[in-house]
């Protein structure tokens, strides 16, 4: 019985792969930036978030909550403050990301989400990402306003 834990025990060390070593910083990718807030919400708000996407809109709402953390990576921002802040996400190395914006739950969390705002280019279409290992990228800054919401990446 010794010699098969001492085995097993000799095995499992051997095998590891270093799965729980940290990456190295050389490795990582960041995209950063601020949200800047002018007016206030008109209606409620119960969940305000930077959603950091993978796939390209346009988005089932329901998508939102399914594929939190696998696909779509949130920054929690508070409901109560609409005060300027920042954010920023490690991100995986030469993944696209096609879609960055503030979303907001107003309502049942499967069915009213709404962007109040989103990175786009002069065409209005939404920006993609696709970061270099190590490579940092900052100042992607969003600006919402309460009063003037952006076109919406939903299917109806």
């Amino acid at each position: 019985m010794r010699k098969f834990t001492f085995l097993l025990s000799l095995l499992s060390a051997l095998s590891c792969d270093r799965g729980l070593a940290p990456i190295p910083a050389s490795q990582i990718a960041t995209i950063s930036g601020s949200v800047h807030f002018i007016g206030l919400p008109k209606d409620s708000v119960k969940i305000l978030a930077v959603v950091l996407v993978q796939p390209p809109p346009p988005y089932a709402t329901s998508s939102i909550v399914s594929g939190l953390n696998t696909t779509i990576f949130p920054y929690a921002l508070s409901t109560t403050s609409f005060s300027d802040t920042s954010y920023s996400f490690t991100v995986q190395p030469d993944t696209t990301y096609h879609y960055i914006g503030v979303a907001q739950n107003f309502g049942d969390l499967f069915k009213d989400w709404k962007v109040l705002a989103f990175i786009h280019d002069d065409k209005d279409s939404a920006v993609s990402f696709t970061l270099k290992p190590g490579e940092i990228r900052t100042g992607v800054n969003l600006v919402v306003r309460f009063d003037s919401l952006p076109r919406q990446p939903f299917i109806k």
